[in-house]
């Protein structure tokens, strides 16, 4: 579980990265995933299912790294 939480943390730091350093590159990834797939729309439709699972989720990494 211990690599699960670094590959988590190392896909949030090149990520924030990204954001401060390139966001027009940022844009330009999801605009290229959103074509094989529409994620925004299906998070949207099931925002309390997406919610209530990404809470579980941080719920138990915060349980993990106690």
């Amino acid at each position: 579980m211990r690599d699960f939480g670094l590959l988590l943390a190392s896909a949030s730091i090149l990520i924030g990265l990204f954001l401060l350093y390139s966001p027009g590159s940022l844009v330009k990834i999801g605009e290229q995933t959103n074509r094989f797939y529409d994620i925004d729309g299906l998070v949207f439709k099931n925002k309390i299912v997406f919610g209530v699972l990404l809470m579980l989720a941080a719920l138990l990494l915060v349980y993990l790294t106690r």
